[in-house]
């Protein structure tokens, strides 16, 4: 699995001093292997932001102007076609050097000091597609990118104005480890290896106003074998319009396309948390209730992708009080997906079994960025703290209101596996001395409770492994590991073995059957070393 990590996002959780290139280093030395970092600022050199003083009409050509623009300090005279050009409106300004696409198209071109119908330009007011923006900024053609709310002065560099001083890492993730498949579990990681201070706090959804309305909703949970933990939230008083610049770069950072501000919630905290969620809107929820079942026989379901799927019996799906309007785990029904008209949500946040959600979504030949991550396993506590903060970002990003409590149905928390954990043991798996308070505090630092154990003359301690790890440490081995790749790989001593190499015992079998091989062929009989993996009808055609 490969995530795309902004690491500006990362360091909101972790207190960090390293290098983009030191972090990538140390991270994949001990943990998650960065594969490659892309700097997002030097597409954006030599470019920065303007404000527009004045605009005057070309004298050679009706449909261009002269644009004045001030870029801190200094006035620039520069030759623009837009449609959309005021006074006092601030844009991009691509100066001599940097590097543009021409309306969006065609290869970068570097911008060299021109003559426009004999007027001289300096440089290039730009839309959003001529700088590679076009995704989190659409507009009509010939349009300039508007950027009046920007809060940056005039001859500010674009790339700090839109906060893209940053790097983006690609980092590979093993499937037994989904925890560090997002952003909080990245910066756990970061502060344990780095030894830094982790500073992320979980939340908790605030209860409905005693002066606002309670809106109804019904949940029931038909499938709990498949559904293990399912929680809802109404909320009211929305503005589901576009999202905020800063939760767009974001998303596009990550490789995931805006469609709205509560969409773009959905997909900020699966990223962030690496818990999916899915948002319905309320109106269009028939009796005002949720139904997690299996299906039935005929129903069907269009996806928000457009598509109508044949459901079957052993899928999962949430319906409302007449028909399904999701495949659980998978993806949202087209009919009860968020607009940018919709009011008021309804958020899920809930787990499933992974072997269900991965049979439908190959039965549907239906893979999302939710079922990748529900197919790995998540614990059933994330979804309390997920909730609570996209209930946290409705309300600072699309003005929401908590309309209900917050209903949860499901098996309650699980008992936290415990394990003995010798110091000893784990010293003589790795290989060499690590001091007792070292071992403890790297298991501290993982998120793992360490209680003492011990008795005189035999250290032993009882540690309590993290909800978020609960499906990959197996036994007491698993603690050596963890504390060798924090202390460091590299910082055991390195010796070449010594002696001679030990030498497997020969199977007497084995033997007997390389005589037998030799003799026949001897012979005049042909060895025939078929595939394996062919059909019987295959075989019978070849006579074997």
């Amino acid at each position: 699995m490969n995530l795309l990590a902004s690491y500006n996002w990362i360091k909101e959780y972790v207190s960090l001093r390293e290098t983009p290139e030191q972090f990538a280093r140390k991270l994949s030395l001990s943990g998650p292997s960065v594969e490659r970092s892309y700097p997002q600022a030097p597409p954006f050199d030599k470019m920065v932001v303007g404000v527009i003083t004045s605009i005057a009409p070309h004298p050679q050509a009706d449909k261009l102007r002269v644009v004045a623009t001030d870029i801190g300090g200094e006035v620039l005279e520069l030759v623009c076609g837009g449609v959309n050009l005021s006074v006092g409106m601030k844009v991009a300004v691509a100066l001599v050097g940097s590097k543009v696409r021409w309306h969006g198209q065609g290869d970068l071109v570097e911008l060299q000091l021109a003559e426009i119908r004999g007027v001289k330009s300096a440089g290039m007011i730009c839309g959003a597609n001529e700088i590679g923006l076009a995704d989190a900024f659409p507009h009509a053609e010939k349009e300039i990118l508007d950027l009046t709310w920007c809060k940056a002065k005039a001859g500010t560099p674009l790339a700090k104005a839109l906060d893209l001083e940053d790097t983006v890492f690609d980092i590979e993730v093993t499937t037994n480890r989904p925890d560090a498949f997002a952003i909080i579990g990245l910066a756990r990681e970061a502060a344990a290896i780095l030894g830094s201070k982790f500073l992320w706090r979980e939340g908790v959804v605030p209860t409905p106003a005693k002066a606002g309305r309670i809106l109804p909703l019904a949940v029931k949970n038909q499938a709990p074998k498949v559904c293990t933990k399912y929680l809802a939230v109404v909320m009211d008083n929305l503005c589901a319009g576009p999202s905020p610049w800063w939760l767009k770069s974001r998303l596009r950072q990550a490789g995931l396309r805006s469609v709205n501000a509560i969409v773009d919630i959905t997909n900020y905290v699966m990223l962030e948390y690496g818990q999916p969620m899915h948002a319905f809107d309320y109106e269009q929820l028939a009796g005002k209730s949720i139904v997690v079942r299996h299906a039935q026989a005929g129903e069907k379901l269009k996806t928000l992708d457009g598509v109508e799927h044949d459901l079957a019996g052993e899928q999962v799906v949430i319906a409302d009080g007449e028909k399904p309007v999701a495949v659980a785990g998978v993806m949202g029904g087209e009919h009860s997906g968020v607009t940018d008209k919709t009011t008021t949500i309804v958020f899920e946040c809930a787990t499933f079994d992974p072997v269900a959600v991965r049979r439908t979504a190959r039965a549907l030949n239906l893979h999302t960025d939710s079922s990748l991550r529900y197919e790995k396993g998540l614990p059933e506590e994330l979804t309390r703290a997920a909730l609570a903060r996209a209930v946290e970002l409705c309300q600072k990003v699309a003005c929401g209101r908590v309309a209900s409590k917050v209903i949860e149905v499901g098996a309650s928390a699980k008992r936290r596996r415990k394990w003995l954990f010798r110091p000893a043991a784990a010293e003589a798996v790795i290989g060499v001395r690590i001091p007792r308070p070292r071992m403890v505090g790297i298991l501290k630092s993982l998120g793992f409770g360490v209680t003492p154990k011990s008795k005189i003359g035999d250290i032993k301690y009882e540690v309590t492994v993290p909800y978020w790890r609960a499906r990959d440490i197996e036994d007491e081995r698993d603690f050596a590991e963890e504390i060798a790749r924090v202390y460091g790989y590299a910082n055991l001593p390195s010796e070449i073995p010594s002696g001679r190499l030990p030498l497997a015992p020969t199977d007497p079998l084995l033997v007997a059957e390389d005589r037998a091989k030799v003799f026949l062929a001897a012979a005049g009989f042909t060895e025939l070393l078929q595939y394996s993996l062919v059909s019987r009808e295959i075989l019978e055609k070849a006579g074997v």
